[in-house]
């Protein structure tokens, strides 16, 4: 039994030693005005998260997603909260300078509340590419643009589709330690 506990020891503080753990996340914000009516829609996004650099072409992470949309859909007063944790593994396929080019594997699962309705779950999954620059040793611009996936909104709607536009663009800022 001690050599059992002593080999997972120093299995897992060799995999430490060979890591590095970063934090950071993102933040959004989008107004979409409606031209039919005088229509609007606000949508503001924060999804800090934290990370663990397996090696040097691996990730594992998760973040923390809360969106507030006011005014959904153009509708008045249809105000949505949305909350999710989002774990994700990055595989990071190619590397030019200080850039490396990168995909996510992304799980999601959170809580859907629009104003005045109770609280429905949600799932999601997803391919999501992207690019990182590294600033410095210690921090990091991460940039991601899209996504392959699915999500479902229990009673409420489900959504499969490729988003790969300006509007989908999201950046995020890391720091290592």
């Amino acid at each position: 039994m001690k050599k059992i506990i002593l080999a997972a020891f120093v299995a897992a503080s060799s995999l430490a030693a060979n890591a590095q753990v970063w934090m950071g996340g993102s933040l959004g914000f989008d107004v979409t005005d409606y031209e039919a009516g005088d229509k609007s829609e606000m949508t503001v996004q924060v999804a800090p998260e934290v990370g663990y650099t397996l090696n040097e072409n691996w990730d594992v992470a998760v973040a923390l997603n809360l969106s507030m949309i006011q005014n959904a859909g153009g509708v008045k007063d249809a105000n949505v909260t949305e909350f999710a944790v989002s774990p994700y593994a990055r595989y990071t396929f190619a590397k030019s300078g200080i850039a490396s080019f990168f995909v996510d594997g992304v799980l999601s699962f959170g809580s859907y509340k629009p104003k005045g309705v109770d609280a429905t779950t949600s799932f999601g999954i997803g391919l999501r590419p992207g690019v990182k620059v590294a600033l410095s040793e210690k921090v990091c611009l991460v940039s991601s643009l899209g996504q392959l996936g699915y999500k479902s909104v229990k009673d409420t709607y489900n959504k499969f589709g490729l988003g790969v536009d300006n509007t989908a663009i999201n950046f995020g800022l890391y720091w290592a330690f």
